[in-house]
Parts: structure tokens; sequence; C-alpha cells
């Protein structure tokens, strides 16, 4: 039988080994899914290259879909570790994309351009901050579980999504579409590069959030609390550290950095708050914080790997006419693998032989002696 034995220390070397071997792992399963649907898997894993990193333009477009990865991730880095197992940030971008939309669909016309965008993204922040702490308050009081109760408020976030682009937000002249009114140009966040590239200084809110929640994690008094806070709760309260107040606090980090990358990225690339406003990062982002380890600096590269996954998924929907849905089985494939190598990470695993009945330990005693 396997025997699981809680490790004291994990190694450096599994620490770095088991996320690669997850990826290699889960892109061998992705490659032997390929080989069923008779698709070169060498073929289409060079077609995504291709597409994620072929031109400036390509790379470029990498980045736009990195931005959300980052954000996202780096505040699911931050609950992960107390052990808050958000799974809700794609309900936190939706709602974040809403309430900023808010301003740049009904705001003064007249406001200038840098306030109407420091307010937007402070209400899409603050939108995805509140939504996150709905199930943080039903947790700490009354012992919710946080994985049903994000799941369940994303359902009631694409509805929210769905009330307002059925009515009375959907644009008069769409033709009946569930779309709202094209954003004005003060509403749109600035591009880096000119177009037709759609990079945009989200990518900067990006990287200062994952310095910004390393920094809190690593060098704070609240990163320290939540630490331990993950390793034991009975010893953190002993401890003296408020549980209550450090879980709140970083799902409010949490949900409002993914409700930032909502408007962010709606304001920057959509230019319209609409039904499909990819919040499947919220799901994707999931597994760039794990495969980063918990480290917001290195989620950094994770998101631009799985963004490059995304982006380079288009091109052998166009090109070798594969479905898209294989960039999921990819996904999906490596978060499963890396979840299996978790129990690796932390438990020493080692086999021993089992004596079924106790009639068989007798025997065994009576043949000894």
């Amino acid at each position: 039988m396997l025997r699981f034995e809680k490790r004291d220390k994990t190694p450096v070397r599994l620490r770095v080994l088991v996320p690669i071997c997850s990826v290699l792992l889960g892109l061998l399963v992705g490659s032997i899914v390929m080989l069923f649907a008779r698709v070169n898997p060498v073929r289409v894993y060079g077609a995504i290259v291709k597409g994620a990193f072929g031109s400036a333009y390509t790379f470029s477009e990498t980045l736009v879909i990195a931005v959300p990865l980052i954000l996202i991730s780096a505040g699911l880095c931050l609950v992960y570790r107390m052990k808050f197992f958000n799974i809700g940030a794609k309900g936190q971008y939706i709602i974040g994309a809403i309430c900023g939309s808010y301003l740049a669909l009904f705001g003064p016309a007249t406001m200038s351009r840098p306030l109407l965008l420091t307010l937007m993204m402070l209400l899409g922040t603050l939108g995805g901050a509140l939504w996150a702490v709905i199930p943080a308050l039903l947790k700490v009081y009354w012992n919710v579980n946080e994985v049903i109760a994000t799941l369940l408020l994303n359902y009631i976030a694409s509805y929210i999504l769905w009330f307002f682009m059925y009515g009375t937000w959907r644009d008069p002249g769409s033709h009946g579409f569930p779309l709202s009114k094209n954003f004005a140009l003060n509403a749109q966040l600035p591009r880096i590069i000119a177009a037709p590239s759609r990079l945009h200084i989200g990518l900067f809110f990006g990287v200062a959030a994952a310095v910004i929640v390393w920094i809190i994690i690593r060098k704070t008094r609240f990163g320290y609390e939540a630490r331990v806070l993950g390793e034991n709760e009975r010893a953190a309260r002993y401890a003296g550290i408020n549980v209550v107040k450090t879980v709140i606090i970083g799902a409010v980090i949490s949900g409002g950095l993914a409700g930032l990358a909502g408007i962010a990225h709606t304001s920057a690339v959509l230019r319209v708050l609409q039904l499909e406003i990819n919040s499947d990062y919220g799901y994707t982002a999931i597994i760039a914080a794990w495969l980063a380890g918990l480290d917001p600096l290195v989620a950094i590269g994770v998101s631009v790997l799985l963004a490059a996954l995304e982006a380079g998924g288009y091109q052998i929907q166009i090109v070798m006419r594969v479905p898209f849905g294989i960039v999921g089985v990819i996904e999906s494939s490596i978060l499963f693998c890396l979840l299996a190598g978790e129990i690796i990470t932390h438990y020493r695993v080692t086999l021993t032989r089992r004596l079924s009945t106790p009639l068989a330990l007798d025997e065994r005693a009576r043949g000894g002696a």
C-alpha cells in the first residue's frame, strides 16, 4: 500500500522540478488527446509557438492576454497562501468590469480622461473587492466553504451581466445584440504601442501589482500573519493573529485585483461592455498561481506562457483547423498534473507491504516462532 508522510520541509529541488515535470506531463497528455483526434502534436505545438511569438504583433497580443492573468494570479498567490481558496476570480472580474463601465457609459461627458480613467479603475477594483468580501465573511463568521461560495457567486455575477446587457445598458443601435454603447475615447485606457497592437498600460498595472503583493508577502507583518494562518490556523489564533481581519484583507486584495483586471481589459481591449468579456481568465489565473508556486513575481512569467498557449490556440484554429478546445485540454491536463505533483511536494510517498487480515498476521507470527 502507499504511505503518505508529511514533509517537515520541502527540498528546493522538488519545488523546481515538480512544476516543470507537471507542465511536461500535461503537454504529453495533451499530445495523446491530439493523437486520438488524428492531429500531429509536433505541428500543433509548433503552430502555437509561432502564433504566440512569431512576430512583434503576435507577441504583443500574447501580452494583452497576459495582463489580466498577471493581475488576477498575483492576488490569488496571496489568498492561497493563507488557505483561502478563492475560485471566484471570474465573478470578481465580471463585477469589476460592470462597475467600472458604469462611469464609462453614464459618467459626465466633460470629465477629463485621466480623472475618468482613474475613477473607472478604482470603481472596478472596489467592485471586485466587495464581491470577494462576501465569501470571506461567510467563511470567517459561519464557516461556509469558500470554494463553494466563490464558485456560486461566479454564476450570480454572470447573470447580473446578462441582466444589464439585455436590459437598460444595451445599446439601442445594436440591433438586438447584447452589448453596450462604445466607450468614448476618454474612457479607453491608452495603448503602449500604436495600432494594430492592442497592448495597453494595464501591463504596468499587472507588473506593479505582482511586485507589491510580493513585498506584502515577504516583507510585511500582514504577509507573515497570512503565511502563519496558511500553515496552521489554530497556531495563528494562539499567536494572537486576528484571523477575521487577515482573511478579509486578503480577500479584498485578491478580489480588487481581479476587478481591476476586468475593467482594464474591457476599457483598453474591448472598449465596449458585452457578454463575452473573457471572464474565463479567472480560471486560467488559478493555474498560473499554482504553477508559480504562489510566488507573484514568478506568476508574471507563467502568465505570459499561459497567454502564449491561448494566443497560439487561435493560430492552430485558423491555420490547422484544430478546435480551440485543444488548448483547454492542455491547460486542464497541466492543472491536474500540477495538483498531483503537490502530493509529492508536501508528502513522502513510500510503498509498504500490507497484511490484509488478522488471520494473516497470526499465521505469520506462528511461522516466525
